[in-house]
């Protein structure tokens, strides 16, 4: 496996103990509160990380390495999924428990690859051909985008305290 390649695995797996950190650091009161109405909570948010890491992600990966011939997939909507999937009486440990297993999954199976391998693709609807190195890149920085979200909920807490609040 190229460099490029084994620096994305690392970052993939570390982002995903990274989410698992930060959440520890916040309380029930922010990860479920609702920044304004339309928008999701913490919550929210990391039930669809883990959403679509195990449902999308690793599903397509898996099946560009399997089919011997480029599958096609499906769309993803998010909203629509959370509508029906969504509950917000579900534990945060078990959706971040969810998220980290699921991340180890895909890890596992790309570092099972040779780098001919990150080529391969399956064909989107919207986006046409989605390659494992697409799927794995556009996975970390999903998770960055959410990380960030927990991360800024963290630096409310360091200010309020700051601040006496």
């Amino acid at each position: 496996m190229n460099k490029q390649h084994a620096q994305l695995l690392e970052r993939l797996q570390d982002s995903a103990a990274q989410v698992a950190d930060a959440v520890k650091k916040l309380s029930a009161e922010q990860i479920n509160r609702v920044p304004k109405q339309g928008e999701w909570s913490l919550h929210q948010a990391l039930a669809h990380l883990r959403d679509t890491d195990a449902r999308v992600f690793l599903y397509r990966t898996a099946r560009i390495l399997q089919e011997p011939e480029p599958p096609v997939v499906a769309s993803f909507n998010q909203e629509e999924y959370s509508r029906e999937h969504y509950s917000s009486s579900e534990p945060i440990e078990h959706i971040v428990k969810e998220f980290v297993t699921a991340r180890r999954k895909l890890v596992k199976l790309l570092r099972g690859t040779r780098d001919a391998d990150w080529k391969k693709f399956a064909v989107h609807p919207e986006y046409g051909n989605i390659s494992i190195e697409y799927i794995a890149l556009h996975s970390y920085n999903h998770t960055l985008d959410h990380l960030q979200q927990l991360l800024d909920a963290q630096e409310a807490n360091v200010l309020r305290a700051a601040n006496g609040k």
